[in-house]
């Protein structure tokens, strides 16, 4: 009997190990900041994983992401697979555009993409004006041979690489625009991005979360994805959406992601220049470990953040 629990306990650690991403690197190619190509109020990164390739959000402008990938010699003909961490022009604007720019090397190129449920609401601007652009994009999209996928739930993407799909919101923050609306049956309610999703990769030292503006709240994130794949979080990277926020919060928000374990952080988009430098400080990181984010700053497994010149 002892020796068939020993057997199955060593089943469970390979078959866990199984599903631990070995080698991963993710490169920015859109935020303000940047050492090579265009700066933009925008994100995107490229997620590498055990030789497959993703593409994370889309940049704000059409050509930024094709310009700047080619600046840093970065083909992205060979990838399938688009996530959107939520609707907003910044992330989204160049849909079609990367699809169809990539689409004439590879037919496949960009065709799926991955969104969270809510994704596709109708929005209301601050002057009361109906948006249904990402319908329309979606229409389009389909039309040149690409597929769509919602995720409403935490959901495994590849192995190793999880989805959270829309986030509970645990803690208080919001890191979200204010005065906008979404449309429902029932009338309007607060557009408090509800699809916001970003990705969680598990590795055998822990996960590394990558947002693209985090409005479901970084902490809510984080605690999210550790509930799910009970791992510390020790390396965070993407946009935060905290440039607005106070120092009481922002060392609220440190404290939280210190006792997540975070060892890396790589601050873009919107985190805010001064919040990073406040989250180097108050979680205890070093200029190595915690840095700004700029247009070809990377994030390796095994050797660490590259910040670029501009950063480091």
């Amino acid at each position: 009997m002892r020796n068939i629990l020993v057997v199955v306990l060593l089943l469970s650690a390979l078959s866990l190990n199984a599903q631990q991403a070995k080698n991963v690197k993710i490169t920015i190619l859109s935020t303000m900041l940047a050492d090579e190509g265009i700066g933009e109020w925008g994100f995107s990164a490229l997620v590498e994983v055990d030789g497959s390739r993703i593409l994370f959000d889309a940049g704000a402008r059409e050509n930024t992401v094709i310009q700047n990938s080619a600046e840093l010699n970065i083909d992205l003909s060979n990838i399938t697979n688009l996530i959107f961490s939520h609707n907003h022009d910044d992330h989204t604007a160049a849909w079609l555009a990367v699809r169809k720019n990539y689409a004439v090397k590879n037919p496949n190129a960009l065709s799926v993409t991955h969104v969270g449920e809510g994704f596709f609401l109708t929005r209301i601007n601050r002057k009361g004006e109906l948006n249904d652009k990402r319908k329309s994009d979606s229409v389009s999209y389909v039309q040149t041979g690409g597929k769509v996928m919602v995720y409403d739930k935490f959901s495994k993407f590849m192995p190793g690489v999880y989805l959270t799909g829309p986030v509970p919101r645990k803690f208080p923050e919001k890191n979200f625009p204010a005065g906008l609306r979404i449309k429902t049956k029932e009338g309007s309610i607060e557009d408090n991005i509800p699809e916001d999703m970003s990705m969680a990769i598990s590795t055998a030292n822990g996960i590394i979360l990558l947002t693209g503006c985090g409005h479901a709240g970084i902490v809510n994130t984080v605690d999210y994805v550790q509930q799910q794949l009970k791992q510390p979080v020790i390396t965070v990277i993407g946009g935060f959406h905290l440039f607005n926020l106070a120092d009481k919060e922002l060392q609220w928000t440190a404290e939280q992601l210190k006792k997540a374990g975070v060892q890396n952080l790589i601050g873009a988009h919107c985190t805010g220049i001064e919040a990073v430098y406040e989250l180097r400080k108050n979680i205890g990181l070093d200029r190595k470990h915690c840095v700004v984010g700029a247009v070809g700053a990377s994030y390796d497994l095994d050797k660490g953040i590259y910040p670029g010149a501009i950063a480091q």
